[in-house]
């Protein structure tokens, strides 16, 4: 590619992401450079401008109510008259005439001949490129090009019932418009940028990287390789500069704009008042109908749903932990467990609340109903104790009765008045607990758990581990906790006779696959005789893992 041709296409680059209202401030520099500097570069960009004009005269390019919604608007031109008038007119340098002089004994060269045809094809190869590059531009945002997918859809319920979007569905640009009356669906752009839209809402794909919203709720999550994705309102527009943000249109026009990961650039204008800053990370702002006008808002990260999850029904509004015990119960992690329902650490098998004693063999269960949780176990040290399904083996675990009592089971519990490591307990009357009376463990996946957020990181596990406040009998109490990432022991409270909890927190890094919660019977022995009464080596081993989490990043 030669140098004019380099600048034709930069100056086309440049020109058409000026039109579509994206270009920035390092953009708009260059531009100016070029129209400055080389008057090749007002030539390629007269052309750029006159190919619009054209192409906005088609009928089923650019209509009028697309103009007016910006992509050629009558404040371009305006605008553009008035640089042209007060712009500073550019001064060639007359060339210097040869003073050596004539030699009248050469005869001179005849000047080469350049055929006329040669010349008009020059010229109408150039401006073919620039219709091609320009009509290109343009039917990317009206012509149906293929730009998006339907990854979810979640209780999704669309106005035009005779036309569903099922997942999977290529979603085109052009003039369409979705209405969205209930539930959430999950786009991702072919620039890899994630989109999650909540209803009520009305939108369209405007563009390969952009999203036209007339009101609703829309999140996006914008890649560095996609930079400049925008989402436009009736009275704004917000163009991203890697970031995630969420943008909430009204239907009484105004327009919420929530960044909570990088910044943005919002643009916004009304006959009398232009707007044009940038938004910063932990910022929102309001833009008020059509007077232009911004204000300061507080900036709420869970207003928007970050992300959803068809098969197991969650929504992720950007909280910060994951609650083991909800996901036992058949939740999606986020507080829609069954309360008193989990896993038989016996069979693997889904369970309810059970008060009975059972000895079990030294097996591990795969647990297949529920894609968190790896397997469960009855623990009696004995023999190799595996605690995963590739083969890990807990070494220090200590022999056992090999009986359990109950379940392994999601709770609500009342900490308030328990004692943690001499401190009362502060927060809500009932808390999630995992409760798993001695002999007992369970392994969680942390790969299928991370496989529900997309560039989240898992940063760590956090819990108060213990005995329960009901435990019967204080006098027989004696149990073991332990916690293991991969088989490796990360955590032991051993001989615990009192009831109470232990704050813990164990960090994680990214390549830890599974987390192994057991708990075990202290070493009793089987029987044991208080009084006239025999009592098994796991009775009141009451033991629970209150509010266990995975703390996200």
């Amino acid at each position: 590619m030669n140098d004019d041709a380099r600048l034709m296409f930069k100056v086309a680059d440049l020109a058409l992401a000026s039109l579509n209202g994206t270009l920035d401030d390092m953009g708009l520099r260059q531009l100016e450079e070029l129209l400055e500097n080389n008057p090749l570069a007002v030539e390629y960009f007269q052309s750029i401008l006159w190919t619009c004009v054209g192409l906005n005269s088609m009928e089923g390019i650019v209509s009028l109510r697309q103009v007016k919604e910006g992509v050629l608007d009558r404040e371009f031109w305006d605008t553009l008259s008035v640089e042209e008038k007060e712009a500073q007119k550019i001064e060639l340098a007359e060339p210097e005439p040869d003073r050596q002089p004539l030699r009248t004994d050469v005869r001179p060269k005849p000047a080469p001949t350049v055929s006329k045809f040669s010349i008009y094809s020059l010229l109408l190869s150039s401006a073919a490129l620039i219709f091609l590059i320009v009509y290109a531009y343009f039917v990317s945002i009206n012509g149906g090009i293929e730009v998006a997918t339907l990854t979810d859809s979640l209780h999704a319920r669309w106005a035009d019932t005779k036309k569903p979007l099922p997942v999977g569905t290529r979603l085109t640009t052009g003039k369409e418009w979705f209405l969205l009356r209930e539930g959430y669906v999950k786009l991702l752009f072919d620039n890899q940028t994630r989109v999650v839209i909540e209803s009520p809402a009305e939108f369209r794909i405007a563009a390969e990287n952009q999203i036209d919203l007339r009101y609703g709720k829309v999140y996006s999550a914008v890649p560095n390789e996609a930079i400049g994705f925008s989402v436009a309102t009736p009275n704004a527009r917000i163009i991203d500069i890697g970031t995630e943000f969420g943008v909430l249109a009204e239907v009484d026009g105004n327009t919420q704009l929530y960044v909570l990961k990088g910044k943005t650039m919002l643009l916004a204008a009304s006959n009398s008042h232009k707007v044009k800053m940038e938004v910063s990370e932990g910022t929102a702002k309001k833009i008020f109908g059509h007077q232009g006008e911004v204000s300061d808002i507080e900036c709420r990260p869970d207003c928007f749903a970050r992300d959803i999850h068809s098969k197991t029904q969650w929504i992720w509004r950007g909280q910060q932990t994951i609650c083991l015990a909800d996901l036992v119960g058949g939740g999606n992690g986020f507080g829609t467990g069954k309360s008193l329902t989990g896993i038989d650490p016996v069979t693997g098998q889904p369970a309810q609340e059970m008060i009975q004693t059972r000895t079990s063999t030294n097996t591990y269960r795969p647990v297949s109903f529920n894609p968190y949780v790896d397997g469960v176990f009855v623990p009696d040290g004995k023999t190799r104790q595996i605690v995963s399904s590739q083969g890990h083996l807990f070494e220090e675990c200590p022999p056992t009765s090999g009986e359990c009592f109950n379940n392994i089971i999601r709770a609500e519990r009342d900490i308030r008045s328990q004692i943690i490591q001499g401190t009362p307990a502060s927060g809500s009357s009932a808390v999630p607990c995992l409760l798993m009376h001695a002999n007992a463990g369970i392994t969680f996946d942390l790969q299928a758990i991370r496989s529900l957020f997309p560039g989240v990181r898992i940063r760590s596990f956090r819990t108060k581990a213990g005995i329960e406040k009901g435990a019967l009998r204080p006098e027989t109490i004696n149990a073991d906790f332990w916690i293991l990432v991969d088989g490796k022991l990360r955590y032991q409270k051993r001989q615990v006779k009192e009831r109470i909890l232990f704050p813990v927190e164990i960090e994680l890094s990214e390549t830890d696959r599974f987390l192994t919660l057991v708990t075990t019977d202290g070493g009793d022995p089987e029987r044991r005789m208080i009084g006239n009464f025999a009592y098994p080596a796991i009775d009141s081993d009451w033991c629970m893992f209150a509010e266990p989490v995975l703390v996200l990043q």
